[in-house]
């Protein structure tokens, strides 16, 4: 066997003053070291936050004016084709439609063009395409197929012919286009030969006549060239540059002095960003084709890295795209360097003076070692003399202030030694006298604190009912705010903080009024049916995310025989298995935690073969002392383990053996110190009589009211003013309408002037409490019609006959969920609601052409009469308003429709519904 090295003997032989200079030395070393390298990567850091914060700001500016400049051309257009379509302009009148169009052209002067082509091939417009003109008008005459362009003057009259050319807008791409979508879409981008730089794109919207016949199409042509200068005027950084660009690579504007396109022969050509004459442009363009393979493959924000000439590059790329067919990349490329040379100055400056602050400290060392050193070895020698038996030692230091007190109080210990060793054995008597008499107090306290315990439980009991008040309002307010989309980031986190520590708190004094009760005798056995299986998933649910954050098996392991649905207290059951394992997971830093559950079959001689469920949690943590296994199951009493975590109030392994003792059955334990511990009880199995028990379903946020409901009014009664309010904002913003009072008999004058649907009644208040109120409103004839659900912050059971007796229609206690006010609501008065979409996963809607005809019908005709109406005035909001009545378990319809309506199908909505009456 290796003997073990005995470090404090080797130490021994270093004098003090090594110890006092040489860990000095080097910890002054390291901070020094510490210093210059913190220094440098902090302003890196820096600098990382900064090129984040500065791409975020040009990348948001960028898509504002984007989503400012290219929303205009269909705004025009909508108002140009909704001019002709309800004969405010006469369709086949051009020279009335020129003079609209001119003004229109005056008032918005980045327009290239605004007119109309109809099928016949007639058609014209205004605008400024013609270099020199200002507001041009154009015809295009049947006759000989010529556009006739015209000068005009301040009042858009026209003065002179400019130009006669041959032209059919029918053969154009964006005419086109338009008759293809049959929906407003923009065409590709495009270069006019004879237009020196004249780069746009054109909206195109399809005309339709009172029959919905396509009869035309409208234009609306936007220069590019402004969205170059919107890029240019950005304050980036000297190098930095931001452009955008197609799906294909080709420049739509940039921020560098380049133009987006060459001059070649006198014609325009557009230019890749891959063959841009800006080398920051170009190298970036690169490094995203050669990351992503190609440009299409962009899908979503991306802050990127790479490196050029040795120096580093921030990227941010950003999708932008629009409903009318625009699908662009923007992005913002930052050099490094732009930043990072003040930063490496200024880390030099800091690392020469760091190197200067370690020569100072490293000799004032050295000086302060040699001058405490020498007093304390004055000390050492007096008291190697007292330790060979020579008291009487004195010595003076005056030196040091510190080293003066020590060596007083030096002196005053060797004089108190010699007293201490006269008392001793005077002492050793006295103390055993004392602790015969402790120990008989100890046995006279024991019997008395079994009373103090019951009635610190009565206690806990009562003041449970104050603690549960003011948690509601701190609950409910954490979810009112959590329903604001304005939150950021941070703020969530924080509420989620105030949500889970309060939900902490309300468990611990739901454990200790469980106790109370427990102790009490007041607590019962509430059996129903349920689904076993659905109870163990639910809690490998809740407690996988623990289990894999501390990266810990979780193992569920159900016996093939096991039944699914049985009868006995679901909460109990629940909550037993919950403690059971949540203590698992907390002591167990490594391996894994199973629970088993098994059906055990019992024969004795004197009774028939009874079948019992067997529940086993094992771990693999650290184990019980045998001294803590005699305690475990006493209230507030913590294994050595526990005490060490400081979590928990010592009531969790209490309440789950009596609650296992309720169901008839009795928790134990056993465990090895240092190899885990394992849980095992068994209860008696009852089958449910239920053939099939249904599965809780996740709720889902109620986000506002179906429409053409009527007007609820609800009141909210409470002497709490913040406890009010967490109703309120819960209510009003969804549609209802709210009042308030403060006790009861506010709400008897508010019932009989407003007549309230429904009242949220507190049952305790000054003046006039809820049981009052609520009996005399009860005992009128039309009391009988309003809804009275009592708010209690009592968690008693035997308070719920009283609150049914004086006529209340249900309860809710406190503190609540936003659901159980919204679905009490609904339960009582049918009120519909409109649901925020859940964020879980869902499975993916079966395509509409697969749908069965059953699933196509579920639907009654009228209803899809009116989504054919719907479709055909393209009232995206009455299809949607349709689209939310279809039952859930259709899911797969409803998404169809939903996308369909997204991508303005609005005519494959008009067709299926027709073929559906039909059916």
């Amino acid at each position: 066997m290796t003997p073990k090295t005995n470090y404090g003997q080797y130490l021994a032989k270093f004098p003090l003053r090594f110890f006092l200079i040489v860990p000095f030395v080097m910890q002054v070393f390291l901070a020094v070291g510490l210093v210059g390298y913190l220094s440098f990567r902090n302003g890196q850091k820096a600098v990382n936050r900064l090129v984040e914060h500065l791409s975020n700001e040009v990348s948001d500016r960028v898509d504002q004016h984007l989503d400012s400049y290219l929303g205009l051309p269909p705004q025009i257009g909508a108002l140009g084709v909704d001019a002709l379509q309800t004969g405010l302009i006469d369709i086949h009148n051009f020279r009335q439609a020129e003079r609209f169009f001119w003004k229109q052209a005056h008032i918005y002067p980045n327009i290239n063009f605004i007119g109309y082509y109809l099928n016949t091939g007639a058609g014209g417009g205004a605008g400024r395409w013609l270099p020199g003109q200002g507001v041009t008008v154009v015809q295009h005459s049947l006759v000989d197929g010529k556009d006739y362009a015209y000068a005009t003057d301040a009042q858009g009259n026209r003065t002179k012919l400019l130009d006669a050319t041959k032209y059919d807008a029918r053969q154009d791409q964006w005419y086109q286009d338009g008759v293809k979508a049959r929906k407003p879409v923009w065409s590709k981008i495009y270069t006019a030969e004879g237009f020196t730089g004249y780069v746009a794109a054109t909206v195109a919207y399809p005309i339709y006549d009172k029959k919905r016949q396509l009869i035309g199409v409208f234009s609306t042509d936007l220069l590019l060239s402004e969205i170059s200068n919107f890029l240019r005027q950005l304050q980036i950084s000297p190098q930095g540059r931001v452009f955008i660009i197609e799906r294909d690579g080709m420049l739509v504007g940039n921020s560098s002095v380049r133009e987006t396109y060459n001059i070649v022969n006198g014609k325009t050509q557009r230019l890749s960003a891959l063959n841009s004459p800006d080398p920051q442009i170009r190298m970036t363009a690169e490094h995203l084709k050669e990351k992503f393979g190609s440009f299409q493959a962009i899908t979503s924000e991306k802050q990127l890295e790479f490196f050029w000439d040795d120096q580093r590059q921030f990227v941010q790329v950003l999708p932008w795209r629009d409903r009318y067919g625009l699908d662009w990349v923007v992005i913002v490329t930052i050099p490094e360097s732009d930043f990072m040379g003040e930063i490496n100055a200024n880390t030099r400056t800091t690392i020469l003076l760091c190197f200067a602050a370690l020569m100072t400290t490293t000799l004032l060392g050295m000086l302060t070692s040699r001058w405490i050193t020498s007093p304390i070895e004055h000390l050492s020698n007096a008291s190697q003399a007292i330790a060979g038996g020579d008291l009487n030692q004195k010595v003076e230091v005056k030196s040091i202030r510190e080293l003066n007190s020590l060596s007083q109080a030096f002196n005053g210990m060797a004089q108190q030694l010699r007293d201490w060793v006269d008392l001793l054995e005077k002492r050793v008597s006295e103390r055993t006298v004392q602790l015969a008499e402790a120990t008989k107090e100890a046995e006279t306290a024991k019997s008395s604190a079994i009373a103090a315990n019951r009635a610190k439980s009565e206690f806990l009991a009562n003041m449970s009912h104050e603690l549960r008040t003011p948690l509601n309002a701190i609950l409910g307010f954490a979810q009112v705010m959590n329903r604001d989309r304005e939150l950021k980031p941070e703020q969530q986190e924080n509420l989620g903080i105030i949500t889970r520590s309060g939900e902490h708190l309300l468990s611990l004094i739901n454990d200790v009024l469980d106790m109370s009760k427990i102790e009490a005798g007041r607590i019962a056995l509430n059996q129903n049916d349920f689904d076993l299986y659905a109870v163990l998933e639910t809690i490998e649910e809740m407690l996988i995310l623990r289990a894999n954050l501390k990266g810990l098996s979780l193992i569920i392991d159900r016996a093939e025989d096991l039944p699914r649905y049985i009868k006995t207290d679901e909460k109990k059951l629940r909550q037993v298995l919950l403690n059971l394992l949540g203590n698992a997971i907390k002591f167990t830093q490594k391996g894994h935690i199973w629970l088993r559950v098994q059906t055990q079959y019992i024969a004795s001689v004197d009774s028939p073969e009874k079948t019992y469920l067997k529940f086993i949690v094992e771990d693999t943590g650290p184990g019980i002392a045998p001294q803590d296994l005699e305690s475990l199951f006493e209230p507030f009493v913590q294994t050595e383990i526990g005490r060490q975590s400081e979590q928990g109030t010592g009531l969790g392994l209490a309440i789950s053996r009596k609650f296992v003792q309720l169901m008839g059955g009795d928790l134990k334990v056993s465990s090895q110190l240092g190899q885990g511990a394992s849980f095992e009880f068994q209860i008696p199995l009852e089958l449910s009589d239920l053939a099939h028990i249904p599965r809780h379903q996740k709720t889902r946020r109620v986000v506002g009211l179906v429409p053409d409901q009527p007007r609820y009014r609800i009141l909210v009664v409470d002497d709490r003013w913040e406890n009010r309010q967490v109703i309120v904002k819960l209510l009003r913003p969804i549609g209802f309408e709210v009042q308030e009072a403060a006790n009861g008999q506010e709400a008897l004058a508010l019932w009989s002037s407003w007549e309230p649907h429904l009242i949220w009644m507190d049952m305790r208040m000054p003046v006039m409490n809820g049981f009052e109120a609520t009996q005399q409103i009860k005992s009128h004839l039309q009391g009988h019609a309003t809804i009275i659900i009592a708010l209690t912050a009592s968690a008693l059971i035997e308070e719920i006959p009283s609150i049914r007796a004086v006529g209340c229609d249900d309860f809710v206690r406190k503190p609540f969920l936003e659901h159980e006010i919204f679905d009490k609501i609904g339960q009582f008065l049918g009120v519909k609601y409109i649901y925020e979409t859940l964020v879980i996963s869902e499975p993916e809607a079966t395509p509409i052409e697969q749908l069965t005809k059953s699933a196509l019908t579920v639907m009654p005709p009228k209803w899809w009469l009116y989504l054919s109406d719907a479709a055909s005035e393209l009232d995206r909001d009455k299809i949607t308003q349709l689209i939310v009545e279809i039952p859930v378990e259709h899911l797969a319809l409803r998404k169809d429709l939903q996308r369909k309506v997204d991508n303005f199908d609005f005519d494959l909505i008009m067709n299926m519904a027709q073929q559906i009456e039909n059916l």
